[in-house]
């Protein structure tokens, strides 16, 4: 394997820290929500769901950005490695949520379950900052900078690429079990309507999400072996 394509071994790291920047950014949310107690943790899960989506963009920009950048080309590449694979993991990271904060509309979702959105003139300009810097920006560069150590570290030892199956399973394995643990003390749900059933939709997006992670890790496992057995 040639130092070039090395660093793709970058995007299940990416899955993972994206699901977990996104899932601590939907925590904050969390903090917002306690007139439906019982729906707490939505915002977790939907976040940490989320981060796998768009970790998986932000890794393969990344890698995009490497192999148009040439990173094998010799002199001064663990800056290139780290600048570019930095470059394409924010901007892919952070692209999606810019566009629907500035040109959606505008939906306060720091505030509180099920608000209606706020007028245009009680959002632009620092509510829509806060929300665009906590909800987007911050998790696109915690992410950016995770997958920039994978890179880094991927490149120097093609063996780090081995251990991106075992990321992938045990991001889909904590999916799988993020519903249970993350609802064990709640309330049960009270009165009627799309908010009680919002719990069980999560768990749902949480869990198939992490199926496909799982399924994700199974195929990549096989791609490594069979890789290696006609190397």
């Amino acid at each position: 394997m040639n130092e070039r394509k090395r660093p793709a071994g970058v995007v299940p790291w990416a899955v993972a820290a994206g699901s977990v920047v996104w899932g601590l950014a939907g925590s904050r949310r969390a903090e917002h929500m306690a007139n439906y107690p019982w729906n707490v943790w939505t915002p977790i899960g939907y976040g940490a769901a989320k981060g796998v989506a768009l970790g998986l963009l932000a890794g393969w920009c990344a890698i995009w950005f490497l192999r148009l950048g040439k990173t094998s080309t010799p002199g001064g590449s663990r800056a290139c490695v780290a600048g570019l694979a930095f470059t394409g993991g924010l901007l892919a990271g952070a692209a999606p949520g810019t566009v629907r904060d500035f040109t959606g509309p505008p939906q306060p979702r720091t505030l509180y379950y099920f608000d209606e959105p706020r007028p245009d003139a009680e959002w632009y300009w620092r509510p829509l900052l806060s929300e665009w810097l906590v909800h987007t920006v911050l998790p696109a560069l915690g992410c950016a900078l995770a997958l920039t150590a994978a890179a880094l570290l991927s490149a120097r030892s093609p063996r780090r690429e081995r251990m991106g199956w075992a990321v992938l399973a045990t991001v889909g394995v904590g999916l799988l079990l993020l519903p249970h643990f993350a609802t064990a003390d709640l309330p049960a749900p009270e009165g009627s309507g799309d908010h009680v059933n919002e719990s069980a939709t999560a768990s749902l997006t949480v869990w198939g999400t992490g199926l496909g992670v799982l399924v994700g890790s199974v195929v990549l496992r096989r791609r490594m072996r069979r890789a290696a057995n006609t190397a």
